[in-house]
């Protein structure tokens, strides 16, 4: 088991620093499920490795310089938790409005859940309204 602890610790890590730091998802197509349920905020959508880029870019064109910090990871079973800091300057538009040149950082929590070796489910808190408030305020 502790093994593959590990090996998922690694895949969310890469998720962060590759992924959303880098927009490089490609190591995820092995690593998933072909179709993960992602529940936000109270909501569900359904995200697949080839959707996520779009979402973190998304992301990037209003965020160019945004970076996920990693402050804590733990791991137990099949689930994966982590405490994160999205960090960036809204240089671009941002649903539906202009860019503020504000810096941001916003506190979030995600769930990571695995079945024989695949991501296969994950849940995020995240703090809409503090980060609505950094960028009115």
């Amino acid at each position: 088991m502790a093994a593959r602890t590990f090996q998922q610790e690694d895949l969310v890590r890469r998720i962060f620093e590759d992924g959303w730091n880098r927009a490089s998802f490609e190591f995820l197509v092995d690593a998933t499920a072909a179709s993960i349920p992602f529940h936000y905020n109270g909501r569900t959508i359904t995200v697949t490795p080839e959707s996520l880029p779009g979402v973190v870019g998304e992301w990037r064109r209003a965020f160019p310089d945004l970076a996920m910090r990693i402050r804590h990871l733990i791991a137990s079973d099949d689930l994966v938790a982590v405490a994160l800091t999205l960090c960036g300057t809204q240089r671009g538009e941002w649903r539906g409005s202009a860019p503020t040149g504000k810096r941001v950082a916003v506190e979030e929590m995600m769930f990571f859940r695995f079945h024989d070796g695949l991501l296969v489910e994950m849940w995020e808190v995240f703090d809409e309204a503090g980060l609505e408030a950094q960028l009115r305020g």
